[in-house]
């Protein structure tokens, strides 16, 4: 069965209600395009952090007070609102958000699936090192089924631990929905390190999985005046681990169409000598990968 597959790079502010209008608008442009799933950006409901404000700092404190009265729970109305647009569009959409929680003690840096019939799944950001004192991280790794495909949901920073794809790999998944605020290190895109290990490690994670992955980016340039540059990037990888479609630095959208489970079944019996990578494996000798030191 074919699938359309969609991702975009989206200008966020730490503007909820701005975010959320452009939100819809994305969703309704897929719809319009025919799209079956939508990925959009991490925390793109409210906005991302801005990581250059020191610890203690009146900015700081400005902005965690921020996150705290914009967090919203899964069955929040922002949310509630994003899921009437998903009905309208007809579609699955991966949407990143802030999450609150029952005491609003704890913040988790989420990523909500939501289609025509509502919430799917939440999946709260895993590795999150550079989130203190913001964000707590999250203790799952993710998979939902839509239209009978196991889809897994990553954010940013998970995409650098292989260990995460490849558990929703084992689990049956074939495809991943990323949502990230993925930045540069400067504001030459076409030689900056940091933005072009998106590329690489989307690319190997796809290939070594030989499963779909789809990433939406966020495309600020000198955003919040901190002088950062996100990448952009949006881009779709088959599970060869070529990229099918992207962007660049530019705000907007893309689709790309396939039967994502033939391709998935093509890549594990022709594309590379034959070869199924999951069934090589020798998970006996990986031990020491799960040990905690």
């Amino acid at each position: 069965m074919e699938i359309t597959l969609a991702a975009v790079n989206m200008t966020v502010r730490n503007n909820k209600a701005a975010n959320l209008e452009r939100i819809i608008s994305f969703i309704e442009e897929a719809g319009d395009r025919g799209a079956d799933i939508l990925v959009l950006p991490e925390a793109c409901l409210q906005g991302y952090i801005d990581s250059t404000h020191p610890l203690g700092s009146p900015e700081q404190m400005a902005q965690r007070r921020y996150f705290l009265q914009e967090a919203e729970a899964p069955n929040g109305s922002c949310l509630d609102h994003i899921g009437q647009a998903c009905q309208r569009a007809g579609l699955y959409t991966q949407v990143g958000f802030i999450e609150s929680t029952a005491s609003n003690a704890l913040l988790y840096n989420s990523a909500a699936i939501i289609g025509p019939d509502g919430l799917q799944s939440v999946y709260r950001k895993c590795h999150s090192g550079g989130e203190y004192p913001y964000f707590a991280p999250g203790n799952g790794i993710c998979c939902t089924t839509i239209s009978s495909l196991t889809v897994g949901s990553l954010i940013c920073y998970d995409l650098a631990f292989p260990e995460t794809m490849r558990i929703q790999a084992l689990r049956g998944a074939v495809l991943s929905l990323m949502s990230t605020a993925w930045p540069m290190d400067g504001h030459d895109r076409e030689h900056d390190y940091c933005g072009s290990r998106l590329r690489l490690t989307a690319q190997a994670n796809a290939f070594f999985n030989q499963m779909w992955l789809v990433i939406s980016d966020h495309c600020e340039t000198d955003a919040h005046s901190t002088g950062v540059d996100y990448y952009g990037g949006a881009c779709i990888i088959n599970p060869m681990g070529e990229e099918v479609a992207s962007l660049g630095p530019e705000e907007g959208m893309i689709t790309y169409t396939a039967d994502l489970d033939r391709e998935v079944l093509r890549s594990r019996t022709e594309s590379f000598y034959g070869l199924t990578l999951l069934q090589d494996r020798r998970p006996e000798l990986y031990r020491e990968i799960s040990a905690t030191s």
